[in-house]
């Protein structure tokens, strides 16, 4: 999404009406500049929010505030490759986005942090999360590579979003109940895809990690040891559709939002700022 484009409030937003404004901050890595958005309090262990392709800070415009509380940091990225951060993917691996996130958060003289991560976003969480002494709890939603077969024409059109239909079609796959949603995700979604060097992007990260993406981690131990994890879905994500409950280890808790496609985070904000505050307390 745009950096300059919000999406309308839907029903259930959860946003604080009074909270501190979350501000734009930008840093120049080795590789190009770093964007994010962060707010400015203070205390307890950082919580960084990484959204999922095609997507960027702005994601999580419906939760920056609620998760901060008025206690935490709270820092939402613009992946390589999204937003305003570099164009510059390097090798695009999950690992890599990984490494640059790792490399971003020492630039900013973070230790340990909390993670919330989306789709994409979710997965590079989890590889962190495997990092020693990087991430104390991590909350995934709809973690790619532990849901069911991926919606692999659905990515495809995500990547080759060149125009305001093809982003209308695109936009409303990720909501169970598009309605108002649609539209200015989509005139985002466009007006971003519309840059062939952004579409590259977009195009090389879906590419590096099309078979990794589509792996079933729940056939092997993916569980990072130490770190305390939750997964959340919609209920109806027709995209990274939900794992079974029994291929999830019994200590991770895994909630499914009745309602809510691929984005439970707009569609049912309010609950999923609820579960975040209450597991990264």
């Amino acid at each position: 999404m745009s950096p300059d484009t919000p999406l309308p409030a839907p029903g259930e937003t959860g946003r604080s009406r009074g909270g501190m404004r979350p501000r734009r901050h930008k840093v120049m890595l080795e590789d190009g500049p770093a964007s994010w958005l962060e707010t400015e309090q203070g205390g307890g262990v950082p919580l960084v929010l990484l959204h999922g392709l095609g997507g960027d800070a702005l994601t999580w415009q419906f939760n920056v505030t609620a998760f901060a509380g008025g206690e935490r940091k709270v820092l939402a990225l613009d992946l390589p490759g999204h937003g305003a951060s570099t164009l510059d993917v390097g090798g695009a691996r999950v690992r890599d986005l990984a490494d640059w996130v790792e490399n971003l958060l020492d630039q900013c003289c973070l230790g340990r942090v909390d993670l919330v991560g989306h789709s994409l976003g979710a997965r590079v969480a989890l590889d962190l999360a495997h990092r020693p002494g990087r991430v104390r709890r991590a909350s995934l939603l709809a973690c790619a590579g532990l849901g069911s077969d991926l919606d692999y024409g659905f990515l495809d059109r995500l990547a080759g979003a060149a125009d305001i239909a093809q982003a209308r079609a695109v936009a409303a796959a990720l909501f169970a109940q598009p309605d108002q949603l649609v539209e200015p995700l989509a005139r985002a979604l466009a007006l971003r895809m519309t840059d062939a060097a952004a579409r590259q992007a977009v195009g090389v990260i879906l590419a590096a990690n099309r078979d990794d993406l589509g792996e079933k981690l729940v056939a092997r131990d993916w569980a990072p040891p130490g770190v305390a994890l939750q997964l959340i879905w919609g209920a109806e994500d027709r995209i990274v559709p939900p794992p079974a409950a029994e291929l999830i280890p019994t200590r991770i808790p895994l909630y499914l939002l009745p309602g809510a496609g691929h984005m439970p985070h707009v569609e049912a904000a309010s609950r999923v700022n609820e579960l975040v505050r209450s597991f990264h307390a």
